[in-house]
């Protein structure tokens, strides 16, 4: 019955794959795991518009020092048979316990391209140190991480836009608490200010709810703010996106 209440949801809303963003705890799920999640989206008549878009999220964690993830994500979409998005992000994350599973170092890479952000590829790799300092009965947890990043960005129009190589502070801050047994409600927030110049900086708020439809299938459902202080000519400096996908878990 949960399942056909909320099918109206997911096909009223501009849908897009989306992967957890809640930070992950060693031990939590121990071995091989993931998740794939995609959508389809489509109106025609007054308005004609298409979105498409695919997610997978793959996992090994080793138990008790160490934890690997990667995420993959392409969105696609067209408005008036003009196309309006399109993006791939790639990351890989690696998670090791320095004092139980309070403090965690984390290594990552990732690489982008956004066309309508003018992002031909940016890539950047970096380093955190993670605390978790809140853990009520694995119900409610609180994360800080603070680290460094280097990042190279290559725009499609470089003449416009010249390269850029950059290294910047990388800190967030993340917020998630369980209910009813298999929903997740979790916000991440990021601040990333560019050594030497602390005028620009990039920050990203996200939400997400996630709540289960039938066995391993859920539905996702997110907002995201970001600010560039110093974004590409021709960029708006704010982005909002409000997202909605089903997910299949194994």
């Amino acid at each position: 019955m949960r399942f056909f209440l909320l099918l109206p949801l997911f096909f009223s809303t501009s849908l897009f794959a989306l992967i957890s963003i809640a930070p992950v705890d060693i031990g939590s799920k121990p071995g091989f795991s993931g998740k794939i999640s995609g959508s389809l989206g489509s109106k025609s008549g007054n308005t004609n518009k298409d979105d498409y878009s695919l997610g997978l999220r793959l996992q090994y964690d080793e138990g008790n020092d160490y934890l690997v993830w990667g995420t993959f994500t392409y969105s696609y979409g067209e408005s008036e048979g003009i196309k309006n998005e399109d993006r791939t992000y790639v990351h890989l994350r690696t998670v090791h316990a320095l004092y139980e599973n309070d403090w965690c170092g984390e290594l990552f890479i990732q690489s982008e391209q956004d066309e309508f952000k003018d992002i031909n590829e940016r890539s950047l790799a970096g380093a955190n140190v993670r605390w978790r300092f809140f853990n009520s009965d694995n119900l409610v947890k609180g994360y800080a991480g603070l680290g460094a990043l280097a990042e190279k960005i290559g725009y499609s129009h470089p003449l416009i836009n010249p390269y850029e190589n950059n290294t910047r502070l990388n800190s967030y801050i993340a917020y998630t608490r369980n209910f009813m047994a298999t929903s997740k409600a979790s916000y991440v927030g990021y601040y990333q200010p560019k050594f030497g110049d602390s005028s620009d900086y990039i920050t990203a708020h996200d939400l997400e709810l996630i709540v289960p439809i039938y066995e391993k299938l859920y539905l996702s459902m997110s907002a995201k703010y970001t600010y560039d202080s110093r974004p590409p000519l021709g960029v708006e400096k704010q982005d909002t996106m409000y997202k909605s996908a089903l997910s299949y878990e194994f």
